[in-house]
């Protein structure tokens, strides 16, 4: 019953990570409905920024606010001089390459930099742990599961209540109409995608004191960000919340039933299925 309850707390944990993930590329979907296939390369520069703070003497946590504007500011200048010109050929296969090279740029600029090798970011707390009953769990993870609930409910509340939150939800719904009415399409087209960068770039800051940061950390996260996305459902903040946390049980649950080796495949096996029940359902309905 504790491995159970141990691998409970663990999916739910890496879940978080994976919704927080979704959400960031739903809310660029969301508006834009482009997929963002350099996400996961996002996080992993936000991983290097947490680790270039912590070695100025500033401990990851308290760096977040600083790696979330930098990936935000990224993520804003990628916006408004790459993507958005593209955005007017209205041609997916243009915004793959772009998004796909761009994922590579980084991993190539952080390996020239960086180098291959495997870094970690050790403080003074990383090897405490706290027992809850018959689950052990590090104090770093309990710490950032508490980050990644607080960002959460915090992305509901501002794209639900905030002005910019309603000004981007009426541009996903119909930008023509939003333009007409007077809002900065442009301007809402930038700061969704910075936004979504600053999700990921917090998710990998989150991820440092117990993850290993190199250059091809991201590509496993982008991956399964766009399994959150096209399970949860595109566009869908509240699906891609809930989608993360069942994949981030389904892997751990998998491991504990079935063994670590077919972790992945379990994953991909439940992923191909859902897409060819969600096609058999789409096409009864016509």
């Amino acid at each position: 019953m504790g491995i159970f309850l141990q691998a409970l707390v663990n999916g739910i944990l890496i879940g978080g990570f994976y919704s927080l993930m979704g959400m960031g590329q739903n809310v660029i979907f969301g508006v834009m409905k482009i997929i963002n296939f350099c996400h996961g390369e996002m996080l992993m520069l936000g991983m290097y920024l947490t680790f270039i703070f912590s070695e100025l003497g500033l401990d990851p946590y308290a760096a977040l606010p600083l790696v979330a504007l930098c990936t935000f500011g990224i993520g804003a200048l990628v916006q408004h001089f790459l993507i958005t010109p593209s955005l007017g050929t209205k041609s997916f296969t243009n915004m793959l390459f772009l998004t796909v090279g761009l994922g590579l740029l980084y991993q190539n600029v952080a390996l020239v930099i960086f180098s291959s090798l495997n870094r970690t970011i050790v403080t003074s707390y990383s090897g405490i742990t706290i027992q809850l009953g018959p689950v052990s769990i590090l104090l770093p993870k309990l710490v950032s599961l508490g980050f990644l609930m607080v960002i959460t409910a915090a992305l509901f509340v501002f794209l639900k209540y905030s002005s910019m939150g309603k000004m981007i939800r009426a541009v996903s719904q119909n930008p023509v109409g939003a333009e007409v009415t007077g809002i900065p399409v442009k301007k809402i087209y930038i700061f969704t995608y910075g936004l979504g960068c600053a999700l990921a770039g917090i998710a990998g800051d989150l991820l440092t004191l117990f993850y290993v940061i190199n250059p091809t950390v991201g590509g496993q996260f982008s991956f399964k960000a766009l399994i959150v996305v096209v399970v949860g459902g595109f566009g869908s903040i509240q699906g891609a919340c809930i989608a993360g946390i069942c994949l981030g049980l389904m892997e751990t649950m998998s491991s504990l039933i079935i063994g670590p080796t077919y972790r992945d495949l379990t994953v991909f096996v439940v992923f191909i299925v859902i897409l060819v029940v969600r096609q058999i359902l789409i096409l009864r309905r016509r």
